[in-house]
């Protein structure tokens, strides 16, 4: 397919009310950051989720602001930050017997993830012992970086991105009794519900807004400036994309486009063939047999560029997740082309999608969602990227965890800074106590110009 450049469509979008991040733009204090990835998969397109995605777009930005990134990671990421492979299942094999994680009663997947962490938590805890990091950011979905990140305190940041599965669990039961370690949540509603545990900060995630093309005016400009045929017979279709499994609901969105006589183009892969079998298929069967022009067109596994062009030329995306997506990318990728959304009220979907710039309803009310065709209409696409720019972006995201990084770092140094004005205040309580009297053998103090002091049991 033949795209315009990502601005094509976006001449119009106010970007002096927007956050940008830029090499010219270089922090005044470079951080040293260490960055744990989780291990199964290679941070690197073509992505296997959207965690890989947040992973690579968080480091390449930290980068170019100027930062020190190491990312631990899968030894095929690809990142501008420096790699530190992880463990590789070749090493593991070579270090353990075959039978050893029958001893220890775990599987061997559990055991090479175990040893992956703490080899990466053993190297990041010899750095900081030479002084070469300030923060550690952990993305690993794993409790070992959780429980050893405690030697860091309040300079370790966990990030939850998914809801709580057993191996957070198995930290957050231990967590909730007291830690000085943070945690970040990507939406308020993923806040709400690790909240049993610890408190966590809300930095919503963030997507390179800027590759997107977005088309502000309408589908009918879209289709005459780039003479598309992918959509044709109509200025009103709709389209749905994503992983075409249960939980994401392809077959509502179906059903309801079928009720209301709505065109639909699907994308997304098979991951459930089951589900597709018994629910998609039969749907696309009864749409062919019909006398009527057909409504729907399923397009298979398509690339983000194949998205990117379907968003432009849709009235509107439909959201038909019916699980409560932790924060939900589609959302921010659909209102960064500047096409509105209609969608179920579930996880953060409300916090991403406003009233001018979507219709969110009751999740699976299918009269409330037919209603939403009318009122979509209505929706400015200019509105739809300005929210984008202004609240999805990677810079956005960024500058949330760098204002979390600094205010760690800043916490360290007083922490430091109120250690040695201790120090001063037991030197001189002794002095004064004792006139010329000196600290005992073998303490170590520090004088007023931050030097050690160390005292011999001669100068008692």
């Amino acid at each position: 397919m033949s795209l315009a450049t990502p601005t094509s469509f976006s001449d119009a979008v106010d970007h002096n009310n927007t956050r940008h991040t830029s090499l010219s733009n270089k922090p005044l204090r470079p951080l040293r950051i260490a960055i744990i990835a989780h291990c199964l998969y290679p941070i690197a397109q073509p992505y296997a989720g959207g965690l890989e995605m947040i992973t690579q777009l968080l480091c390449d930005e930290l980068v170019a602001q100027g930062h020190d990134v190491l990312l631990y990671a899968h030894e095929d990421s690809q990142t501008q930050a420096t790699l530190l492979p992880f463990l590789t299942r070749a090493e593991f094999d070579a270090t353990v017997y075959e039978n050893e994680h029958d001893s220890l009663g775990m599987s061997r997947e559990e055991m090479y993830q175990y040893l992956v962490y703490q080899s990466a938590l053993r190297d990041i805890i010899e750095r900081d012992e030479r002084g070469e990091i300030d923060v550690v950011h952990n993305h690993s979905l794993h409790h070992i970086p959780m429980m050893t990140g405690q030697v860091f305190g309040s300079r370790f940041f966990t990030t939850f991105h998914t809801p709580i599965f057993p191996q957070l669990r198995l930290a957050l039961l231990t967590l909730r009794h007291g830690t000085k370690t943070q945690f970040t949540a990507i939406s308020q509603h993923q806040q709400r519900l690790f909240s049993e545990f610890v408190p966590s900060h809300v930095v919503y995630n963030g997507i390179d807004v800027e590759s997107f093309m977005a088309n502000i005016e309408s589908t009918t400009d879209f289709d005459r400036a780039f003479d598309t045929r992918t959509v044709n017979n109509s200025d009103e279709v709709y389209f749905w994309y994503g992983r075409i499994c249960p939980e994401k609901g392809a077959h509502l969105a179906m059903q309801y486009c079928m009720e209301a006589g709505k065109k639909l183009i699907i994308a997304g892969p098979k991951s459930n063939e089951g589900y597709f079998n018994e629910q998609v298929a039969p749907l696309l069967a009864k749409d062919r047999s019909s006398n009527d022009p057909p409504l729907f067109d399923y397009v298979g596994h398509v690339t983000k560029d194949e998205i990117n062009q379907y968003l432009c030329q849709a009235t509107a995306m439909l959201f038909t997740s019916t699980w409560d997506e932790p924060y939900g990318l589609i959302l921010a990728e659909s209102l960064a082309c500047g096409t509105p959304v209609i969608g179920f009220n579930v996880g953060a979907s409300a916090e991403i999608v406003t009233p001018d710039t979507g219709v969110i309803v009751p999740k699976e009310d299918k009269a409330a969602f037919i209603q939403a065709f009318a009122k979509i209409k209505n929706i400015s696409r200019q509105a739809c990227r300005k929210r984008a720019l202004a609240f999805c972006s990677v810079a956005t995201m960024v500058e949330g965890y760098i204002a979390l990084y600094e205010a760690a770092v800043d916490n360290r140094q007083q922490q430091r800074l109120n250690h040695q004005k201790d120090a001063h205040q037991t030197l001189s309580t002794f002095n004064n106590l004792n006139g010329r009297g000196k600290p005992w053998a073998g303490s170590d103090l520090v004088d007023s110009d931050n030097e050690t002091i160390a005292l011999s049991s001669g100068e008692r």
